[in-house]
Protein backbone atom coordinates (compact mmCIF):
# COMPACT_ATOMS: atom_id res chain seq x y z
CA UNK A 1 0.00 0.00 0.00
CA UNK A 2 2.85 2.52 0.95
CA UNK A 3 4.52 2.11 -2.67
CA UNK A 4 1.22 2.02 -4.12
CA UNK A 5 0.68 5.63 -2.62
CA UNK A 6 3.85 6.96 -2.53
CA UNK A 7 4.79 7.08 -6.03
CA UNK A 8 2.15 9.26 -7.39
CA UNK A 9 2.87 11.68 -4.18
CA UNK A 10 6.38 11.89 -4.64
CA UNK A 11 5.33 12.55 -8.65
CA UNK A 12 2.99 15.45 -7.37
CA UNK A 13 5.24 16.83 -4.88
CA UNK A 14 8.34 16.84 -7.53
CA UNK A 15 6.21 19.29 -9.83
CA UNK A 16 4.92 21.21 -7.43
CA UNK A 17 8.31 21.91 -6.47
CA UNK A 18 9.11 22.71 -9.49
CA UNK A 19 6.49 24.96 -10.35
CA UNK A 20 7.07 26.90 -7.29
CA UNK A 21 11.38 27.06 -7.34
CA UNK A 22 11.58 27.79 -11.13
CA UNK A 23 11.56 31.52 -12.49
CA UNK A 24 11.41 32.12 -16.07
CA UNK A 25 14.66 33.32 -15.81
CA UNK A 26 16.02 30.28 -14.23
CA UNK A 27 13.79 28.05 -16.99
CA UNK A 28 15.99 28.17 -19.88
CA UNK A 29 15.85 24.83 -21.65
CA UNK A 30 19.55 23.70 -21.06
CA UNK A 31 18.81 20.09 -22.82
CA UNK A 32 20.45 20.95 -25.98
CA UNK A 33 23.43 22.76 -24.12
CA UNK A 34 26.24 19.94 -23.45
CA UNK A 35 27.66 20.30 -20.58
CA UNK A 36 25.80 23.47 -18.93
CA UNK A 37 25.20 21.67 -15.30
CA UNK A 38 27.13 21.76 -12.35
CA UNK A 39 30.48 20.05 -12.49
CA UNK A 40 31.23 18.27 -9.10
CA UNK A 41 33.44 14.90 -8.77
CA UNK A 42 31.04 13.27 -6.33
CA UNK A 43 27.55 14.07 -4.94
CA UNK A 44 26.22 12.51 -1.18
CA UNK A 45 22.63 11.87 -0.61
CA UNK A 46 21.09 11.45 2.25
CA UNK A 47 17.54 10.47 2.42
CA UNK A 48 14.32 8.32 3.79
CA UNK A 49 14.27 5.02 2.15
CA UNK A 50 11.15 3.49 1.70
CA UNK A 51 11.54 -0.73 1.14
CA UNK A 52 8.60 -2.40 -0.77
CA UNK A 53 7.72 -5.84 0.39
CA UNK A 54 8.83 -7.85 3.10
CA UNK A 55 11.66 -10.37 3.02
CA UNK A 56 10.17 -13.05 6.03
CA UNK A 57 9.59 -16.49 4.50
CA UNK A 58 9.50 -17.77 0.99
CA UNK A 59 6.71 -14.85 0.21
CA UNK A 60 7.36 -11.24 -1.03
CA UNK A 61 4.83 -8.49 -0.39
CA UNK A 62 4.29 -8.45 3.74
CA UNK A 63 4.32 -4.57 4.46
CA UNK A 64 7.29 -2.02 3.76
CA UNK A 65 10.35 -1.20 5.50
CA UNK A 66 11.34 2.48 6.17
CA UNK A 67 14.78 3.92 7.86
CA UNK A 68 17.54 5.59 6.93
CA UNK A 69 20.19 5.72 3.83
CA UNK A 70 22.46 7.30 2.27
CA UNK A 71 24.00 7.15 -1.20
CA UNK A 72 27.25 8.77 -3.25
CA UNK A 73 27.57 9.04 -7.00
CA UNK A 74 30.46 9.55 -9.04
CA UNK A 75 30.30 10.61 -12.82
CA UNK A 76 32.91 9.49 -15.03
CA UNK A 77 31.77 11.29 -18.03
CA UNK A 78 31.17 14.56 -17.58
CA UNK A 79 29.40 15.18 -21.03
CA UNK A 80 27.95 12.27 -22.73
CA UNK A 81 27.48 10.23 -23.98
CA UNK A 82 25.17 11.61 -26.25
CA UNK A 83 27.34 14.51 -27.18
CA UNK A 84 23.92 17.01 -28.80
CA UNK A 85 22.74 16.85 -25.33
CA UNK A 86 23.53 18.07 -21.60
CA UNK A 87 23.91 14.65 -20.06
CA UNK A 88 26.72 12.69 -17.82
CA UNK A 89 26.91 9.36 -16.60
CA UNK A 90 28.21 8.12 -13.43
CA UNK A 91 27.82 4.81 -10.81
CA UNK A 92 25.92 5.52 -7.97
CA UNK A 93 26.12 3.09 -4.50
CA UNK A 94 24.95 3.07 -0.93
CA UNK A 95 23.70 1.86 2.45
CA UNK A 96 20.05 1.66 3.14
CA UNK A 97 18.48 0.50 6.28
CA UNK A 98 14.65 -0.28 6.02
CA UNK A 99 12.97 -1.28 9.87
CA UNK A 100 10.09 -3.29 9.61
CA UNK A 101 6.91 -3.58 11.15
CA UNK A 102 7.14 -7.25 12.14
CA UNK A 103 10.59 -6.90 13.54
CA UNK A 104 13.20 -7.58 11.29
CA UNK A 105 15.29 -4.87 9.47
CA UNK A 106 18.13 -5.15 6.44
CA UNK A 107 20.87 -3.88 5.14
CA UNK A 108 20.22 -2.74 1.54
CA UNK A 109 23.21 -2.28 -0.67
CA UNK A 110 22.29 -0.78 -4.17
CA UNK A 111 24.92 -0.39 -6.98
CA UNK A 112 23.79 1.06 -10.06
CA UNK A 113 24.41 2.94 -13.43
CA UNK A 114 23.42 6.05 -13.67
CA UNK A 115 22.28 8.47 -16.68
CA UNK A 116 21.57 12.30 -15.55
CA UNK A 117 19.62 14.63 -17.77
CA UNK A 118 19.47 18.60 -17.29
CA UNK A 119 16.93 20.73 -18.42
CA UNK A 120 17.66 23.96 -16.48
CA UNK A 121 20.22 24.71 -13.98
CA UNK A 122 17.58 23.32 -11.00
CA UNK A 123 15.79 20.90 -12.63
CA UNK A 124 17.26 17.38 -13.47
CA UNK A 125 16.31 14.00 -14.29
CA UNK A 126 18.32 10.21 -13.70
CA UNK A 127 17.82 6.93 -14.73
CA UNK A 128 19.35 3.99 -13.08
CA UNK A 129 19.56 0.42 -13.53
CA UNK A 130 22.23 -2.01 -11.38
CA UNK A 131 21.64 -4.88 -8.59
CA UNK A 132 20.73 -4.32 -4.37
CA UNK A 133 22.15 -6.82 -2.82
CA UNK A 134 20.65 -7.33 0.79
CA UNK A 135 20.67 -8.72 4.21
CA UNK A 136 17.39 -9.44 6.41
CA UNK A 137 17.60 -10.55 9.59
CA UNK A 138 14.33 -10.86 11.83
CA UNK A 139 13.08 -13.94 13.40
CA UNK A 140 16.16 -15.42 14.84
CA UNK A 141 17.62 -16.27 11.13
CA UNK A 142 19.36 -13.77 8.50
CA UNK A 143 18.76 -14.08 4.34
CA UNK A 144 20.75 -12.83 1.90
CA UNK A 145 18.81 -11.41 -1.49
CA UNK A 146 19.52 -9.45 -4.46
CA UNK A 147 17.24 -7.91 -6.82
CA UNK A 148 17.07 -5.71 -9.78
CA UNK A 149 17.40 -1.74 -9.67
CA UNK A 150 15.29 -0.05 -11.88
CA UNK A 151 14.75 3.64 -11.13
CA UNK A 152 14.05 7.29 -12.16
CA UNK A 153 14.06 10.94 -10.18
CA UNK A 154 14.19 13.97 -10.40
CA UNK A 155 16.52 16.87 -8.78
CA UNK A 156 16.17 19.86 -7.55
CA UNK A 157 19.49 21.42 -7.36
CA UNK A 158 20.19 24.57 -5.50
CA UNK A 159 23.52 25.68 -6.50
CA UNK A 160 25.64 22.41 -4.82
CA UNK A 161 22.57 21.62 -2.58
CA UNK A 162 20.03 20.18 -4.04
CA UNK A 163 16.50 17.78 -3.34
CA UNK A 164 16.36 14.88 -4.97
CA UNK A 165 13.07 12.00 -4.95
CA UNK A 166 14.03 8.35 -6.44
CA UNK A 167 10.88 6.06 -7.54
CA UNK A 168 11.09 2.54 -9.29
CA UNK A 169 12.30 -0.96 -8.01
CA UNK A 170 12.06 -2.00 -5.21
CA UNK A 171 12.00 1.26 -3.57
CA UNK A 172 11.48 5.05 -3.28
CA UNK A 173 13.78 7.34 -1.11
CA UNK A 174 13.40 11.03 -0.93
CA UNK A 175 15.92 13.00 0.63
CA UNK A 176 19.16 15.88 0.55
CA UNK A 177 22.01 15.96 -2.88
CA UNK A 178 25.20 17.77 -1.51
CA UNK A 179 27.46 18.16 -4.83
CA UNK A 180 31.15 18.38 -4.48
Amino acid sequence: MIGTLAQPLLILACCALSLVWTSAAQAENLIKQPGQHNKYSWELEPHLYIRYGGYWGAEWGHGAGVGPGIRASIPFMHNGPIKTINNNIGISFGLDTPFYFNGGMAFDIPVAFQWNFYFTKIISVIGEAGLLSSIWTGHDHTQFYAFPIIQGAGRFQFGKVGIVARVGFPSTSVGANFQF
